[in-house]
């Protein structure tokens, strides 16, 4: 993972670039990402906006929607990644980060769609199927998660997440043994995961 102190030295070479050229929108972009990965939200949205007013670009737009999103500001994050996908219907995150955004504010129904849309986008992708499953698990909606992540594992059967989280639903659905044999599929594949340990221990002492 690059390091803060990493990531300020490039923001100071960009900023030393964009005094020779100022109008650089990749620059720009690329500094309101730098201030966006250390945190300055307030920063990273204005030059952010600088850089869209030189270019319009979904990339551009994206960046702004999870830099206003991180600054809770939700509306503004959803007015930038439609403003994305007015450019690039099928920008996978701007998808992804909407439909986040559009559960975070109540509109379920949209979330959904979105989540559900990006399963069809990439069929063979196991995360939109997880990501799916997850939206049906925050939903209390057990049964359909599950059939998510039975997908999810279809398409990698090393995905840990997936075992973890049927293993979850079937202890809280009393089936112990149907989920013991889950979180040893997981363990297997990784002996040292600390979630489904901890997992296997609460399944063992039910």
């Amino acid at each position: 993972m690059t390091s803060e102190a990493a990531i300020k030295g490039s923001i100071k070479k960009i900023e030393k670039e964009l005094q020779s050229n100022p109008e650089d929108a990749n620059l720009l972009n690329n500094l309101g990402v730098g201030y966006y990965l250390i945190g300055k939200y307030d920063e990273s949205i204005a030059v952010l906006n600088k850089a869209i007013q030189k270019e319009k670009s979904a990339h551009y737009f994206f960046n702004l929607g999870n830099a206003y999103s991180e600054n809770n500001n939700e509306q503004f994050a959803i007015d930038s990644y439609l403003q994305a996908l007015d450019l690039d219907p099928n920008h996978i995150g701007s998808l992804n980060n909407l439909a986040d955004e559009y559960e975070l504010v109540g509109q379920t129904d949209k979330a959904h769609e979105l989540f559900h849309y990006l399963t069809y986008l990439q069929p063979t992708d196991p995360l939109s199927h997880f990501n799916l499953g997850n939206f049906f698990l925050r939903q209390n909606q057990h049964i359909e998660a599950a059939k998510c992540y039975e997908k999810a594992l279809e398409k990698d059967p090393e995905f840990i997440d997936a075992y973890y989280n049927i293993g979850w639903i079937l202890l809280k659905a009393k089936a112990y043994r149907h989920g013991l044999e889950y979180v040893e599929k997981g363990l297997s594949i990784d002996p040292s995961h600390d979630d489904l340990i901890d997992l296997k221990s609460e399944l063992l002492g039910a």
